[in-house]
């Protein structure tokens, strides 16, 4: 391999791309937070309760429908 060559991927794999992982880390752990904020959990929470709602809703109808078949 040439000398010139291994100097650049030298600097591209031990620098640039710990770089890039470190950016990625950080990027990703403040996203993290964010979504874990507890307005926000509360917020998915209730979705969620409304959508387990719906769903009952929806096989108690379908039931009630087989029911009078």
């Amino acid at each position: 391999m040439d000398s010139d060559a291994s100097g650049w991927l030298w600097l591209v794999i031990d620098v640039l791309m710990v770089a890039v992982l470190g950016i990625a880390l950080v990027y990703g752990t403040m996203l993290w937070r964010q979504r874990r904020s507890r307005a926000r959990e509360q917020v998915s929470e209730r979705a969620t309760a409304q959508l387990y709602e719906r769903e009952a809703e929806r096989e108690r109808k379908a039931e009630a429908d087989r029911v009078r078949w």
